[in-house]
């Protein structure tokens, strides 16, 4: 009898794989090995009895051993996904201060460009109170001069560059004549004036014009040369802050 259990349990252990499906199907290597090897071992000392504690045995032992290899696996892979973790923790730090580094450079460079257009902003308040641009006319006439149109193609691209100025367009005529008659010439030149800035690309919204007609002469007897600065538009500038 016990030489029938001794060659059985060779025979399990010799073939694992025989092993695995008559103890259950889904045991490991290490539980199939370990029945085996208890199952020779008990058959020896004790005979079936003890063939069968002790294949229950190395069941057991092989089970501890293959938890103990899984446990070992799982350890691995949280050191290496604490690692990758650790690794992405380094980067994300890194990020985080390169866009602190960025956001404090992007607000240096709004406080540098806000600087810059307060300056230009005070410039340009300062040219606008001091210029003045007189255009002048031949007696009953509305053509405007060569020289004069060069004058008003830089006022044009002056507005159009800085849309905060506004150009005050302000049309007279002398006194000769009738008050209706001066009236309209005066509208005619400032007709040919603000037509020549909007032809250029200026924006109406920029011009505001006044037909002051004889009302503001400088000159209200006199019949000589002098005459001829009151028949003028008169240019200037408003600045308005953003």
């Amino acid at each position: 009898m016990n030489t029938k259990l001794i060659a059985i349990a060779f025979l399990l252990v010799s073939s694992t794989p025989l092993m695995a499906e008559n103890i259950n199907k889904k045991t490991s290597h290490h539980e199939t090995t370990g029945a085996g090897i208890g199952l020779l071992a008990g058959s020896l000392i004790g005979g079936p009895i003890g063939a069968i504690i002790g294949g229950s045995m190395g069941v057991m032992n092989g089970h501890h051993q293959t938890q103990a290899e899984t446990i070992k696996e799982q350890q691995q892979r949280l050191a290496s996904q604490k690692d990758s973790i650790n690794h992405l923790e380094q980067e994300l730090s890194q990020i985080t201060l390169n866009l602190t580094e960025a956001e404090k450079t992007v607000e240096q460079l709004m406080t540098k460009k806000e600087q810059t257009q307060n300056q230009h902003g005070d410039v340009l308040a300062q040219f606008s109170e001091s210029y003045q641009f007189d255009i002048y006319f031949l007696t009953n006439s509305s053509d405007v001069h060569p020289q004069a149109q060069q004058g008003l193609r830089k006022l044009a691209k002056l507005l159009q560059e800085h849309p905060q100025l506004q150009a005050n367009l302000e049309a007279h005529s002398d006194w000769r004549g009738s008050n209706d008659d001066n009236c309209l010439l005066a509208k005619q030149r400032l007709a040919q004036v603000n037509n020549t800035l909007t032809q250029t690309g200026v924006n109406p919204s920029q011009l505001l014009a006044t037909n002051y007609g004889e009302n503001q002469n400088y000159d209200t007897s006199s019949w000589d040369e002098s005459l001829f600065y009151d028949r003028r538009v008169t240019i200037s500038l408003t600045y308005f802050a953003d």
